[in-house]
């Protein structure tokens, strides 16, 4: 029996659900999902987290990496999608020194 602390991966349920929830808040792109490897493995909180890009129809990304853990696929809604990937594509300065 696994430990608590082991990361568990994913069912194609739960993957499914996430992607239908996720093309109701931008219907206009499509879903790209990737994994721990996929994204530059330095930056996934976990091994067995994923990630999330969206793309619009010319292959272009509109969002950066969504990471989001397995077990809380299952919880996600529109709400949060937005908020995600408005919040990680932010037009503006991330530092003073390069605004000015």
């Amino acid at each position: 029996m696994k430990g608590s602390h082991s990361s568990r991966k994913a069912t194609n349920d739960e993957i499914a659900f996430a992607t239908q929830v996720i093309q109701e808040a931008y219907p206009e792109y499509e879903v790209v999902w990737g994994s721990h490897g996929d994204y530059g493995g330095g930056r996934a909180p976990r091994d067995h987290t994923l990630g999330f890009r969206l793309r619009d129809r010319w292959g272009k990304y509109h969002s950066n990496v969504i990471w989001i853990a397995p077990e809380s696929l299952g919880l996600i809604n529109v709400a949060w999608v937005r908020k995600r990937v408005s919040g990680g594509t932010s037009n503006k300065a991330r530092s003073r020194k390069r605004s000015q």
